[in-house]
């Protein structure tokens, strides 16, 4: 052997680089499959029983390491490790989800950075000081195993380093357009199974070349019209009867008395209870588990279902990026004025596209309720009840709104109430469990109120109006099912009869004109657009049209597919549903024809547009600006620049003018900033002169 060595001039130093260059992969490999499986265990278990996805997936990352073969050893040796901490990251990130959610990283997700991001800004002692000296002990560990490979290597000769670049850069092409190659004697089918056969990196690019849109070989403008066309004309709109409709989103919200083996001395949602007793209720089987709230009502909005998109493409809102014939859109054409409300960013999950795409007229979001009062790091629910019924008061005519809640949104192991009370449930659970499982009834308790702030206000009004109310998703109720395991909710998240009861939310409708008849619910959101439009008695766009077809023709709920013979769900029945969804998110939207949809033309962010009447300079040379509409997280810009800005009322606002502009004519106009520093909201402009 050393003879070998010795002709191809290698010597021990270079040798050990190529031991490196061999040894990395298997390394990075080997932590990042421990890391996303739980276990060292687990990822030598998955080595023994999908040998073929190990093989691949280690030349895929020998192939990724030897893409830069060709630059120097001070830049490549630290490549190698940051590599490690970069798919370490995405490994320990997919890890959590499946814990919290039950199914690992999406190729969506990754659009959904900013999200994540908003939230973990909420939690409470997330950088404790026992994870910064973590970060800094693995950190200076990290720079010891650089500065000893620095001393031990001597890299091959620069022409061969290129030559085996530029073969790596061809493999990983090669993989990166043939995914599949991971499956080779792995057959595999959905999230979970696809990452826990082929590995953290083929179970991606799989679920990456799975939620790729396939064109239908049916699909034509023909086909489409023909569909239209056979779809029966809506019974029972009434002109001359428009009541106002409510729908409303309310997070997490769900019924922790189903936890039999726990008992309450107290039910947490009392007022929502009671109201199931005299009107419309039942459950909504949705989607998801724990999260991914715009899915569940985008489904509601829009009529379609998520069940029809490719695996790994189910996060909705990414889909929404032209104009839909969604529920607003319907309601406005019948004048119905349109308002979503919602106490969170404007700019999360792109609601501030995505409503302007689905028809609404205007989006309050949580940048302009003032000074409103908080439960923890949210607002309060009962405001954004108020708000809504304000909406109502506020305009001429029916009004549809969205209203959705956040103050109930989890995780619930912080410190939102001191001191916590206590559900008052036998001593079954562990310490934390419990801790979460009082934080999550406490929080009910508010929402539960909150109904009741819009229910009563509503009833002031004394106007025909309905109000669905409608959980998005069960709440993440602990660690790995924490508070459902060990109060034994469910056996396995794969048994059909379990996943229903980690899907099923409740939901009412209630209403002032139905004259107490009361129905028993029971469908997934995808048709309980169709559902409102008709107890609305107003008229249905194709899409609800199809929605109801599907329903009255008795397929109510549209599970996993897995769960369709559970269902008795016959697939040729929903074909139709599915191509004209394809037509309305990916095609040419040849249902739209006949009837276009645009969005509003002066569609903005805000429960009204501000306005400026009157600039004065005060006594202590502060600028008075007068108008209305004006709002707690208004600033003044003069001649373009921001000005530390007093809130007095929503008339009136105090800005400080610098020493700079005396003398000078002053352009004055109010924006409303985002938390990343845009303007979304503009009052108009008005000049002085500034004596």
């Amino acid at each position: 052997m050393k003879k070998v060595f010795d002709r191809l001039n290698l010597n021990k130093a270079k040798i050990w680089y190529i031991l490196l260059l061999l040894l990395a992969p298997l390394v990075s490999l080997l932590a990042i499959e421990s890391i996303h499986r739980g276990s060292f265990t687990a990822a030598l278990k998955w080595i023994q029983e999908s040998s073929a996805a190990f093989v691949i997936s280690y030349l895929f990352f020998l192939l990724f390491i030897s893409t830069v073969l060709f630059i120097p050893k001070k830049l490549f040796i630290p490549f190698i490790i940051l590599q490690l901490a970069f798919f370490s990251i995405v490994a320990f990130g997919s890890y959590q989800k499946f814990k919290l959610r039950g199914d690992y990283l999406t190729p969506t997700d990754l659009g959904l950075v900013k999200e994540g991001a908003a939230f973990a800004n909420v939690l409470n002692g997330f950088l404790s000081v026992k994870m910064a000296m973590m970060a800094i002990i693995i950190l200076a560990f990290i720079f010891g195993i650089v500065y000893y490979l620095m001393k031990i290597t001597e890299p091959l000769k620069w022409k061969i380093r290129l030559i085996l670049s530029v073969f790596a850069i061809a493999g990983i092409a090669a993989i990166l357009l043939n995914p599949t190659v991971f499956s080779i004697r792995a057959s595999a089918v959905g999230n979970v199974e696809e990452y826990q056969k082929l590995g953290l990196v083929g179970g991606f690019l799989n679920l990456k070349e799975e939620s790729k849109v396939v064109h239908p070989t049916e699909y034509s403008k023909r086909e489409i019209n023909k569909i239209v066309e056979s779809l029966p004309e809506t019974e029972g709109v009434d002109e001359d009867f428009k009541p106002n409709v409510i729908v409303v989103l309310a997070e997490a919200f769900w019924d922790p008395l189903l936890l039999k083996n726990l008992s309450f001395e107290e039910d947490p949602i009392p007022y929502f209870r009671s109201l199931t007793k005299e009107h419309s209720s039942g459950e909504l089987l949705t989607h998801i588990f724990g999260g991914g709230t715009i899915n569940t009502e985008l489904e509601i909005m829009t009529g379609m279902s998520t069940r029809f998109l490719p695996e790994g493409k189910e996060s909705y809102n990414a889909q929404v990026n032209r104009p839909i014939d969604a529920l607003p859109h319907v309601f406005r054409n019948q004048g119905y004025n349109t308002t979503a409300v919602h106490t969170f960013k404007n700019w999360f999950y792109d609601r501030n596209l995505t409503y302007k795409w689905l028809g609404y007229e205007k989006f309050v979001s949580m940048e302009f309720f003032s000074n409103p009062k908080m439960i923890g790091p949210y607002i309060d629910d009962r405001e954004l009840m108020e708000q809504t019924v304000e909406e109502l008061k506020k305009t001429e005519g029916p009004d549809f709104i969205n209203t959705v809640t956040v103050s109930s949104h989890g995780p619930y192991d912080d410190i939102r109430y001191d001191p916590l009370p206590s559900c008052k449930n036998t001593p079954q659970l562990t310490k934390v469990p419990q801790y979460v499982l009082d934080l999550y009834c406490q929080v009910l308790k508010e929402t539960d109120d909150s109904i009741r702030v819009l229910i009563e206000g509503v009833k002031e009004l004394d106007e025909p109006t309905m109000v669905v109310i409608y959980g998005d998703h069960l709440p993440m109720l602990g660690y790995d099912y924490a508070v459902y395991r060990e109060a034994d909710y469910f056996k396995s998240i794969h048994a059909y009869e379990d996943y229903l009861k980690l899907q099923t939310t409740p939901l009412l409708v209630w209403d002032n004109y139905s004259e107490g008849k009361k129905e028993d619910l029971r469908m997934t959101p995808n048709f309980l657009g169709s559902y409102i439009l008709s107890h609305a008695k107003r008229d249905k766009s194709p899409m609800f049209a199809m929605a109801e077809k599907v329903y009255e023709e008795g397929t109510h709920v549209i599970p996993k597919k897995p769960f369709y013979a559970d269902e008795k769900i016959d697939e040729n029945k929903l074909k139709e549903y599915q191509l004209l969804q394809y037509d309305t998110l990916f095609g040419e939207q040849y249902s739209y024809k006949k009837n276009p949809v645009k969005p509003h033309d002066d569609y903005f962010l805000g429960s009204e547009k501000m306005k400026i009447t009157k600039l004065k300079m005060t006594e202590k040379d502060n600028l008075k600006v007068t108008g209305k509409h004006f709002v707690s997280n208004a600033k003044v810009f003069v001649n373009g620049e921001q000005q530390t800005t007093i809130f007095n009322d929503e008339k009136t606002l105090i800005a400080s003018v610098p020493e700079k502009f005396k003398g000078k004519e002053l352009e004055v106009i109010v924006k409303v900033l985002d938390d990343k520093e845009n303007s979304i909201a503009e009052s108009n402009g008005k000049k002085m002169m500034m004596e």
